[in-house]
């Protein structure tokens, strides 16, 4: 529960009992257990929604001590979460989310923005972010989740730290599993390439929109984007936009209710 809070940067009741399927009044008591313990902070910031929970450094310390016994890999290389008014919503959605995701993909490894910058810092090169705009102001956008497919005895694991997969055309730094052998004349097989997600609560303008839409449209180093849209006006606007780039094939779209279940302040109905 530390090491996954600590590479999300904050979690939820809601979120919690989604990804160990128990109930959300147990999920808040272990997660208040911790908070006595001084190993989580609670953040209420919003009015009607749920609290955020986020690592102390006696929490990142205990995970860290304690990564082998418990057979998980402590996100190293993150800074302490800030929690403001202003995100506070969109990360109340994405921890729901990324625990639905490792849910209904199992043996797949999901990870937040926090980690994708890491990886992305220390590989030093783009691993799933794009770049955008012209010249004079380019800026880099991240995904607020990647999915990495397991591991086949072809096609190596993605590393779960800083060793990471690869850009297209190219392996990745370190496997858990031995490929298997390549024929004389064949090239080696490729990494399966992850899927981004995107979780839209709000309207973008139409500039805005369109130039990310068309930087997940050229990328060629992400097997797709899945857009999570929370109403059916941004879904409207999202399909519109994909349609003009001609990007059909590349990007998805799905209600926000299709994988985040009813929570506070979200009730999820078409607006």
């Amino acid at each position: 529960m530390l090491a996954w809070t600590t590479g999300l940067g904050a979690v939820t009741p809601e979120a919690l009992a989604e990804r160990e399927d128990v109930s959300a009044r147990i999920a808040g008591g272990r997660l208040d257990d911790a908070v006595r313990l001084g190993l989580l902070d609670r953040w209420s910031v919003l009015v009607g929604y749920s609290s955020l929970y986020t690592v102390t450094p006696k929490g990142r310390g205990l995970a860290r001590k304690h990564q082998d016994a418990g057979s998980y890999t402590y996100p190293k290389g993150l800074g302490v979460s800030r929690i403001g008014i202003k995100d506070a919503r969109h990360m109340i959605a994405c921890a729901g989310v990324s625990a639905a995701l490792e849910r209904r993909y199992p043996g797949h490894r999901v990870i937040g923005e926090r980690e994708l910058r890491r990886d992305e810092r220390e590989g030093g090169r783009r691993l799933a972010s794009v770049e955008i705009g012209g010249v004079g102001r380019r800026r880099s956008h991240f995904p607020d989740m990647v999915i990495w497919p397991p591991a086949t005895p072809a096609t190596p694991a993605t590393p779960a730290t800083s060793a990471m997969p690869a850009t297209s055309g190219t392996s990745p730094a370190a496997s858990s599993m031995p490929a298997a052998p390549v024929a004389p004349g064949e090239p080696p097989p490729q990494p399966p390439l992850p899927v981004a997600v995107e979780v839209e609560l709000t309207s973008k303008g139409k500039e805005e929109l369109m130039e990310n839409l068309r930087a997940w449209a050229r990328c060629r180093y992400v097997e797709a984007v899945l857009y999570f849209a929370e109403t059916r006006k941004i879904e409207e606007e999202l399909l519109d936009g994909i349609e003009e780039v001609k990007a059909e094939e590349e990007i998805v779209v799905n209600p926000l209710s299709e994988i985040l279940k009813p929570q506070p302040g979200f009730p999820l109905i078409d607006e």
